[in-house]
C-alpha cells in the first residue's frame, strides 16, 4: 500500500484493477438507468465508492505520509461503505420478482430499510468517535461492532428472503427464474465479503483490516468477491427486460386478443 515513498506495491495494484473494473460496472449502471432497468443505483453508487477509495489509495503512493491524512480518511470511509448497497441490490432483484409474481408482503422489503437507517445512524456515531481518537483509529469500537452486527442481521434476512422466493420458483417465468438464480449465486459471494468484516471486528487483527491489512486477504475476501458479485448482477440484469416494457407487452397482447388496435403504435 502507498507509504509516500513512490513504490508501487501489491495493494496499489489491486486499487488499479478496481479502477478499471468498476469503471466498466459504472458504465453498465448508466446503461441500466437509461433503459429503466433495476440495479442502476446500487451498482452505480457502489462502483463510485470503490473508484473513489481506489483513487485515494493510489494517491498515497507519492504523498508525504505527514500530509496524506485526508487520503487515508477517504480510503477508510469508502471501505466502510458498500456492503449494504450489495445487499439492497439483491433485495431489489427479489422485489422485481415480487412485482410480477406477488408472493410476499410489501413489508418484506420495508424491514431491511428500517434496519439500514438504524445502521447508518450507528455508523455516523462511530465515525465521529473514531475521528476524535488520537491513536488506534482503525481498531474496532463498540459502534463498529454494533454496526457490523446489524449488517449481519440484514444479510441473514436477505438469505431468508431468497429461500422463501426460491421455494416458489415453480411459479416464475424465465426472467423471474433467472433473477432468483442470480440472487442465489451472489449470496455465497456476499457471505465471503461479510465474513471478512466480521473476522476483523471479532479479532481486532489488522491483518483483516481493509485499509492497512493484508493485501492477499483483501484480494481474496473483498475485491474478488465484490467484482464477481457485480459481474453476476450485471449479467443477470442485462438479460431482464425493463418491467415497464413487460407491462406494455402484456397490455398489447391482451388488446390483440380482444381485436383492438395497439396503443402507442403508429403505421
Amino acid at each position: 500500500m502507498g507509504t509516500g515513498d513512490g513504490i508501487f506495491r501489491f495493494r496499489d495494484g489491486i486499487a488499479t484493477a478496481q479502477i478499471v473494473l468498476f469503471s466498466v460496472s459504472l458504465v453498465y449502471a448508466y446503461h441500466f438507468r437509461q433503459t429503466a432497468r433495476i440495479g442502476w443505483f446500487c451498482i452505480g453508487a457502489f462502483s463510485i465508492i470503490r473508484l473513489i477509495g481506489a483513487g485515494c489509495m493510489l494517491g498515497t503512493v507519492n504523498k508525504d505520509p505527514d500530509h496524506s491524512d485526508g487520503l487515508w480518511a477517504g480510503v477508510f470511509v469508502c471501505e466502510s461503505l458498500g456492503i449494504l448497497l450489495l445487499i439492497f441490490n439483491l433485495l431489489e432483484m427479489l422485489q422485481r420478482i415480487n412485482k410480477v409474481v406477488p408472493i410476499a408482503h410489501k413489508w418484506t422489503f420495508v424491514v431491511p430499510q428500517i434496519l439500514t437507517w438504524l445502521d447508518i445512524g450507528i455508523s455516523i456515531g462511530g465515525f465521529v468517535t473514531v475521528s476524535r481518537k488520537d491513536s488506534d483509529q482503525l481498531l474496532p469500537t463498540a459502534w463498529s461492532r454494533a454496526s457490523i452486527g446489524i449488517m449481519a442481521i440484514i444479510f441473514l434476512y436477505t438469505v431468508g428472503a431468497f429461500a422463501f422466493f426460491w421455494r416458489h420458483r415453480h411459479q416464475y417465468d424465465k426472467e423471474e427464474y433467472r433473477l432468483a438464480t442470480g440472487v442465489g449465486i451472489c449470496e455465497p459471494l456476499l457471505l465471503v465479503r461479510v465474513l471478512y468484516s466480521i473476522i476483523f471486528i471479532i479479532t481486532a487483527d489488522l491483518t483483516w483490516n481493509a485499509v492497512k491489512g493484508s493485501p492477499t486477504a483483501y484480494l481474496l475476501m473483498t475485491m474478488l468477491p465484490e467484482v464477481a458479485f457485480i459481474a453476476v448482477c450485471t449479467f443477470t440484469i442485462r438479460l431482464i427486460s425493463p418491467l415497464a416494457k413487460n407491462d406494455q407487452n402484456a397490455k398489447d397482447q391482451g388488446m390483440q386478443e380482444d381485436g383492438l388496435p395497439l396503443a402507442n403504435h403508429h403505421p
